[in-house]
Order: C-alpha cells, then structure tokens, then sequence
C-alpha cells in the first residue's frame, strides 16, 4: 500500500548572531510543539526545518523543498527578511500558504493589504490558532471561525476577534526535541535560551506589547520548568532568560531560582540568568537576587521605574512602587552587595525635560548609584500606545531608523534592513527638548552609574552643597559651548547623531574606530571617550568642581579618589595614599546613611586590570560590566589605614 507523503512545515523565527552568541528559537518551537501535540497535525504534516538564522534568502530558498506551509514569527529585527523572504518563497512554489504571527503583525489585516504573498495572520498567543489552522487547511477546521486571525474572503479580509487565552499545559519544546538538531549543526555557537514560568501581566503599560493581551497570569507545570532548567544544564546553553513578566511574583518562584542554581552547579549551566522581576519589587525578589547573586548567576536586578512623572504614569497606566519601599529596597540590596538598576523611558507622553530631569534626581536621591538604563521609547503597533487614537490623543510623533541595535559590528550590512520607530516628539515634548533630554541622559549614566564623576556627586550631596540635578545641568551648561574640550566635541557628536534619527537617516549609536568595530550607546561612547581623553578631562573638570566651593585640600585629594577607582586599559596602579577616609565615606552614603567625612591617612588597594586593547577594555567595562555595578574599582576596593 502506498501512503500519501505528509505536507512539508517550514517554520521561520530568524534573528541576528552577536558575535558567537545567538538565540534558540523558542516560539517556533512551542507553537510547533503544540501543533504537533495533536493526532491529525502529526499524521498530515512533517515539520522540516526551524530557521533561526538570518542567512541570504538564496541560501534560504536552497534548504526549502516543496513546501505546503510555511510560517513566519515576526518581529522587529525580522519583519522586513520575513516579508521578503515570504515573496520569495511564494514567488517559486505559489501554492505555498504563507503565514505570519507574532508581536509585529499589527491588529486587523492591513499586512494582508500590503503583502499580497501572505495568506494568513495570526494575532495574540499563537498555539490554539496556530493548530487550529493547520487543521483547518486539511479539511478539519474553518478558518473563519478561529478566533484571532486575519484571512482573505469573497467579502474582502475578515479579522476575528481575539480569544482570551486560558490555558498553558503546553508540551515542552526543549524536552520533546525540536532544538536538538539546531544545537547538533551549530557546535560553534554559544546559545542563549528562553523558558516561560507563566504567562501575562497583570498590568496594561501603553508602550508595551503585553499591554493589549487581555489575559490573566498561568503558571506552566512545574516539572515541565525543572526539566526544561536541567535541559539547559545538559546541553551547555550559556545564558538562559525568563519570558516571565514579573518574576518572583509567586512563591515558587524562589524554589525555581534554586532548581537554576542547583543545575548550574551540577553542570557548569546556564552561566547566566536574567528576567522581568514583579514591578511591585518585594522581599521574595530580594531572596531570588541574592541567591542568584551569590551563586555568578544574576544579571542585576530590575526596579523599573519607566517615569516618575504622575501625569506620564497616569498617560501610560502605570503604577509605581513608592518611593519609600523603593528606598528600602536600595538600602537592602546595597547592604547585600546586590547589583541592581533601574529602568526609565524616555518620550513618554507626559514626559517634559522638567520631570525627566527631576525622575533622574528623584531615583539618585533614593539611593539608585549603581546602574540607570534609559531607553527612547519605541513604538510597537500591538500596544495600546499603537493605536490610531492614543497617537492622536497624545500627538505622538515618530522617526523611522535603522533597527536599534547597539553592541553589532558596525561593518555588518543589512541586505534586507530592518527599522526602528522611535518617538520623538509628543503633546509634551518638542524635537528639541527631545535632543536636550538624550544629553542629559549620556551624562548622568557615563558619568554617574558608569563612574567617571560619581564620586563629586555623592560629596556634594551629601554635604549639602549641591543637588545632583544641579550637578549634572550644570555640567551640561558648563562643557557643552566648549566645543574644543573632550565633553564638548563629545556631545557635539552625540548631537548630530540626534539630528539624524530626526532626519530619518541615522540612529541611536556610535561606532569610533578607536573602541573597535561596534556600535556604542551616547552614554557608553561619552563614557569612551573621556576615559580615552582622561588628562585633559580631569584637567578640566577641576576647574567646574572648583566653583562648587569645596575645601581645597578635600578637592584635591577627591580628585585623586575619584581617578583612582575609576578604570583605565592600562593603568597598573594597584593602590594609592589619601589623607581622607573616601571609600569608607562612600559606602556609607550608598548604603543610606548620612557620614561624616574622617581625615585619616589610608591607603586604597584596588586589583587593576591591564587589558590589551582599548577595543577589549571598551567590550569588558562599558558593555558587560554595566548591570553588575563592576564599571569602576569601587565594590572591589580595600582601605587600610595608616595607623592600623
């Protein structure tokens, strides 16, 4: 007897590789686990290949044979290649059916007006969709009755609504084997992984692609999680993330950081593990850092602000933890030596230079001094804050760039690019102050969290002689006319860079041949470039810090503080004399107390690291070393007083 051959499933989920780094693709995945979880998709379907590599689509199309489906995970570092690759693919078997799911197709079927190639979108969670339609297309299901698709009819493109998901018994594509054979042709790279302990958020923020996904929080089984963890540990996968949104919100959530732990020290893995922790950051958080902390896992905890502004937060619906808990947190993971670092959006509608400038002074004076990440905020067409009426609303004005992507090589050339929406202007905020409030933001995080200033900062605050928002401002009006000092030309870069996102023909980052072939962040190439320019910088700063008032003896010897904890690639200097007690002063005030400054003669030792290259030291201290609060010699530094 002769059996009909099964129809031929390609999946394609393709992103970028970081140097050797690249992502296992988890949607494909357990969308196709799922799919394949049913009796008559298994009998009627092979699935064949999961691509997740963005190759030459000539190189693509030489792997596909036949295909009767083929299915696309869309987002915004593949949305252009899948739609190219999609016309491609149609264009040599047409009888292919061409689907397209994920956080890039937007509501309703305008993809389906603009790329004729694509016969089917798929919104919100993708697995009961996603099977329901292979069945359909054999005959067992219609189209037109699954909830949260978009197809063509007779009476035009019929889009139905979405369904609330309430389900998450998922089978495991991790233990089931549909990334065995991608680790198998791949020995070369390092993979990075992700696993879901839940699924949804409890809150509904505008800018987010979660925001729209009307559904309530699931736990996945609790054996398919540890055994999805052990499978990271036996197959050497390097970082593993959690898709969680709030992690640490229920109390398994502690036994899951010690399943992670315990894996890592039985088999050397995951190396890494970072997430979403609850936005309500709580004592349960607090335990899972610092488990992970102490045991090399932790990437820094997440106490995520997104604005402190109260009309913003209202405009985005959010809400904050206090200020008063957050306070509290800060001291017990300073305490702890726990790195953390706190989120903040910037072009938030609501959000004026004002209020930004006052959220940064506001999280500083909690306590925040290790580490503060501020992104632009990127428009996303499934959130809330993509549709046509919050736009209106708010006036929300944006820049389309090239894809947002520091930390790639800047010689990489994107055949097929891929784009960024980043907004830049709204009802609260011109083009201009826009511009202003990126300067602001570069300064604060090179110069405060990466800690090329810290140090006066915390002097002055502490003795009541200066805020830092004044600090900081101030530091912008000083240097920014000065075209001819490292900050001036510094920032005057940074400008025309701000000038071209405007424009539409630039974007968010810097390559400087003299820091390697990489795209920086405004604040890491600031950072950059004042240490590579650090004499003349320093030089220079006295001659601002002097009309602060401080003690001249104090000043000087702050500044010799202040430079020797401060990294350089080749400084060798292990250790230094000061006739004040500094580090002790500054541990104190980052801890939350309120010292007072000891003369004693004291010698600082710290382990200076000699790197090879400014483009070695630029990967290590201003990429890698930002979350863990390790950009200067500050954590690690030992004091010993002269007469002890």
């Amino acid at each position: 007897m002769k059996f009909p051959l099964k129809r031929k499933l390609y999946f394609l989920q393709v992103n970028y590789i970081y140097g050797k780094s690249a992502h296992i693709p988890y949607t494909a995945g357990q969308i196709s686990a799922y799919a394949f979880a049913d009796k008559d998709v298994a009998e009627n379907y092979s699935l064949e290949r999961i691509f997740f590599l963005r190759e030459p689509i000539d190189s693509l199309l030489e792997k596909i044979d036949d295909p009767s489906v083929v299915a696309f995970s869309t987002y915004l570092w593949n949305s252009n290649y899948n739609k190219e690759a999609a016309r491609r693919i149609k264009e040599k078997y047409p009888d292919c059916v061409i689907i397209f799911g994920g956080h890039h197709v937007a509501p309703g079927g305008g993809l389906l007006e603009e790329c004729p190639q694509i016969d089917y979108l798929l919104h919100g969670e993708g697995e009961v969709t996603f099977r329901r339609l292979l069945r359909a297309l054999i005959g067992l299901d219609r189209a037109e009755d699954i909830p949260g698709i978009s197809v063509r009819t007779e009476n035009g493109i019929l889009t139905t609504p979405e369904a609330v998901a309430c389900e998450c018994d998922f089978p495991s594509p991790y233990l089931e084997g549909y990334f065995d054979r991608i680790l198998v042709e791949n020995p070369d790279l390092v993979f990075m992984a992700l696993i879901e302990t839940s699924r949804g958020c409890p809150n509904s923020c505008a800018y987010c692609d979660w925001s729209s996904m009307k559904s309530k929080i699931r736990k996945f089984p609790i054996e398919r999680v540890y055994g999805e963890i052990e499978w990271m540990g036996k197959n050497r996968i390097f970082g593993l993330g959690s898709a969680d949104s709030n992690f640490g919100m229920f109390s398994r959530d502690g036994e899951i950081a010690d399943k992670i732990i315990e894996t890592k020290k039985a088999t050397g893995y995951p190396v890494k593990f970072q997430t979403s922790y609850e936005k309500n950051s709580s004592k349960k958080v607090f335990d899972i850092g610092l488990k992970l902390e102490k045991n090399g896992l932790s990437k820094g905890v997440t106490l995520s602000f997104q604005s402190m502004d109260k009309t913003t937060l209202r405009n985005i619906g959010r809400e904050n933890i206090s200020t008063e808990f957050f306070s509290e947190l800060m001291n017990l993971y300073n305490e702890a030596g726990i790195a953390t670092y706190t989120e903040l959006i910037l072009g938030l509608p609501g959000e004026t230079v004002q209020s930004f400038v006052d959220s940064l002074d506001s999280l500083l004076n909690l306590g925040q001094h290790n580490s503060i990440y501020i992104h632009n905020c990127e428009w996303l067409p499934c959130s809330i804050m993509g549709q046509k009426d919050y736009i209106e609303r708010y006036k929300i004005q944006k820049s389309l760039i090239p894809l947002n992507q520091p930390h790639r090589s800047a010689s990489d050339i994107d055949e097929i690019p891929e784009y960024s929406s980043i907004i830049t202007s709204t009802y609260s905020m011109t083009n201009e102050d826009w511009k202003l409030m990126n300067i602001i933001s570069a300064v604060v995080q090179a110069c405060h969290h990466m800690g090329l200033m810290q140090f006066f900062a915390l002097y002055l605050y502490n003795e009541g002689l200066s805020s830092y928002k004044n600090f900081y401002c101030s530091f912008v009006d000083y240097f920014y006319p000065r075209h001819e000092s490292p900050v001036g030309r510094a920032l005057h870069r940074i400008e025309e860079k701000l000038d071209d996102v405007l424009a539409e023909k630039g974007t968010l980052s810097i390559c400087d041949s003299r820091f390697g072939d990489i795209l920086w962040t405004f604040e890491e190439y600031l950072f950059l470039c004042l240490t590579y320019e650090s004499d003349e910088f320093y030089a220079e700063l006295k001659e601002f810090i002097d009309g602060f008032g401080i003690d001249g003896e104090i000043s000087e010897e702050l500044m010799k503080f202040q430079r020797g904890i401060t990294k350089h690639p080749f400084n060798v200097t292990a250790e230094f004399e000061l006739s004040y007690d500094f580090l002790d002063y500054f541990r104190r005030i980052v801890d939350g107390e309120k010292p007072t400054l000891e003369k004693a003669d004291n010698t600082v030792s710290v382990k200076a690291e000699r790197f090879d290259s400014w483009a070695r030291f630029a990967e290590v201290v201003a990429w890698f070393s930002r979350k863990d609060g390790n950009s200067t010699h500050f954590r690690q530094a030992i004091s010993k007083r002269s007469n002890s």
